[in-house]
């Protein structure tokens, strides 16, 4: 077994929650509250409701739960369905450095591989922490594979793999081949998040979880995989061309990943999401009156304009996957309306003439200063120019949700209650969340799913 396995396998399968501290079990219950208030607002658009059907069409003894129903699909395709619910509107939380994608992909996953195994809540919340620890030191050391061409879903296999693997209890060499088998197998390319977005965008994460789901029951029952997966002469590193040097993992002495990710004010891509921050501020400076605005400099780090600034299909999207990583496209409805939400991706608000007529005044470019500040800092500064001349300037490093600029308790719950009492109603949204905030004290994962049952 290659060296960089027998870490990950020997940790993943060790953690104990009674190991994790208080304060982290009450940042899983965050991120948890955040993830289900995603899902329940996503779960009726157009992927995930495709996903939905296709979940919905079998039939599994033991099950996993589809969000909203009663039903039990396969965990395979419950992890899928559910993930492609709680990802599509792109306002789950994202890791704390900027490449490696967003770690509560993998909330669901690790709940539909713990109710199919029976597995209770102090297993499942292990491993929830055992994914966000993957997928975060994973994606901080190869975040250069993404400028390679790869997507952040390489990470996410292995964190839904190891997840879900801890909380069904696997041991070590069980462990060891489920990593094996999701880090051979899963090559996702970054071509999904390039130019004219499609519906795959929302949904190429929650097909990785549902693999590491599916490498982890399959290593449950006795397969195995390359023992050199990740060190071997064509395993994993040869393959992300990429330096590859694991750092500490949380415990002793070092904190957990989940308590440094970042929460989303804005259903959007996160780079699109700390621009809406000045540019909401600039419209409080004109008044909203954007007829007087005739440019829009937007300085920002390398990596934002290689997110949502690549091409100029981001300047006239015609999608909500472009819409929502389109920085011109969120600037522009910010200096606009003063805010930014879900109804702003609809077809007929990303058709709105004012709205594209005022992106073509926006100009988005990387400078040194803000580059070297990322990725511990995610710097925006727009400047918008009058007609008089009159140059107004607003910035912003650390957007709300950001550690350095935290989300409260309270505001989750405010987020959660706007994203899921429409489809909830208020009595069932507020029963789910007293239920969600001491979830450690039900007895599984499926008394969490049922607190969003439809009738």
């Amino acid at each position: 077994m290659d060296g960089t396995l027998k870490f990950l396998s020997n940790y993943c399968s060790s953690l104990d929650y009674r190991s994790v501290p208080a304060k982290v079990v009450h940042d899983v219950k965050r991120h948890v509250v955040d993830t289900l208030g995603c899902a329940m607002a996503g779960r009726d658009m157009g992927p995930p409701l495709i996903a939905r059907a296709q979940a919905l069409e079998a039939v599994s003894t033991p099950g996993s739960t589809i969000i909203g129903t009663r039903h039990k699909s396969s965990p395979e395709l419950a992890a899928f369905a559910n993930g492609v619910m709680a990802r599509y509107l792109d306002f789950n939380d994202t890791a704390r450095l900027g490449s490696a994608g967003h770690p509560s992909d993998n909330i669901t996953a690790v709940l539909a591989a713990a109710e199919y195994a029976g597995a209770d809540m102090h297993a499942t919340i292990a491993g929830i922490v055992v994914a966000y620890e993957v997928q975060n030191r994973i994606g901080a050391v190869g975040r250069s594979a993404r400028l390679n061409g790869w997507d952040h879903a390489i990470f996410v296999v292995l964190a839904a793999a190891a997840g879900a693997g801890r909380a069904i209890g696997l041991n070590q060499a069980q462990m060891a081949n489920a990593l094996a088998l999701a880090a051979v197998a899963n090559a996702a390319m970054g071509q999904t998040r390039v130019g004219q977005l499609s519906s795959w965008k929302g949904c190429t994460a929650p097909n990785a979880a549902r693999n590491g789901v599916f490498a982890a029951l399959l290593a449950r029952r006795g397969m195995s995989g390359p023992d050199e997966a990740f060190d071997g002469p064509r395993g994993y590193k040869k393959q992300l061309g990429a330096p590859f040097e694991l750092p500490p993992f949380g415990g002793t002495n070092v904190p957990y990943a989940i308590e440094a990710d970042k929460f989303k004010c804005y259903p959007c891509d996160y780079e699109a999401q700390c621009s809406i921050t000045p540019a909401i501020e600039l419209h409080k400076a004109i008044n909203g009156n954007v007829s007087d605005i005739v440019s829009v400099d937007v300085e920002t780090y390398e990596h934002a304009i290689f997110v949502a600034a690549d091409t100029r299909d981001k300047w006239n999207p015609t999608s909500r996957e472009t819409a929502d990583h389109s920085i011109p496209y969120v600037v522009a409805v910010a200096l606009l309306r003063g805010t930014v939400w879900m109804d702003d991706f609809t077809d007929e608000r990303i058709r709105d003439p004012e709205v594209l007529a005022l992106m073509q005044k926006i100009e988005v470019r990387a400078t040194e200063e803000c580059t070297r500040a990322w990725p511990q800092a995610f710097p925006f500064r727009i400047t918008l120019t009058t007609r008089s001349g009159r140059k107004i300037v607003k910035d912003v490093k650390y957007a709300k949700g950001h550690p350095d600029n935290p989300m409260s308790d309270a505001e989750l719950e405010a987020k959660f209650r706007r994203l899921a009492e429409p489809s909830m109603g208020q009595a069932r949204a507020s029963n789910a969340l007293t239920q969600l905030w001491k979830m450690e004290d039900l007895p599984g994962p499926r008394d969490v799913l049922e607190l969003f049952v439809l009738d």
